[in-house]
């Protein structure tokens, strides 16, 4: 099942970028983004590439809980510093049959104080029987999960409460 987002931003592309990556350095400021560990960062030349481990505890469909042991993901991305691009990969650990989550975001300037993200995403269940079942609810926390994060970055740069 493949979807697109895109989020628009009243500010310049660099105070987005910014913001991107600031905010996780004040998780007190967004209890939104409590559920996210960052588990590894490296940088080398342009590109960053970082795993994050994300608590599912109590946003998982009980057709999914049943088929975890473990209530979290892991993903996996690099972000290029030179095209404004993340990609990433996002599945239960050591259990890319469920599902696997997996897409690119550009980060680009549309105006003088204007910019956005736009998304482009697969979501791929190997579950017999239920895998179109599993993709679309999977679709619909993965949407929610970018919702809650575009309004994380919308709080830190300060458009919204």
């Amino acid at each position: 099942m493949k979807y697109k987002v895109t989020h628009a931003f009243s500010v310049s592309l660099e105070k987005l970028l910014h913001a991107r990556e600031e905010r996780y350095q004040h998780l007190d400021q967004f209890p939104d983004l409590k559920n996210v560990t960052l588990i590894e960062e490296k940088k080398e030349g342009n590109i960053i590439t970082q795993k994050r481990k994300v608590s599912l505890e109590g946003s998982l469909p009980a057709v999914l809980q049943a088929a975890l042991s473990d209530l979290s993901l892991l993903e996996e991305s690099t972000f290029d510093t030179t095209t404004n691009t993340h990609v990433f990969k996002i599945s239960p650990p050591g259990k890319d049959n469920v599902f696997i989550i997996k897409g690119k975001s550009v980060y680009q300037s549309t105006g003088a104080n204007a910019s956005e993200r736009s998304y482009e995403v697969e979501v791929i269940s190997g579950l017999l029987f239920v895998s179109p079942i599993v993709e679309k609810a999977i679709e619909e926390i993965h949407k929610h999960s970018l919702e809650k994060d575009r309004n994380s970055i919308a709080k830190f740069l300060g458009l919204e409460t």
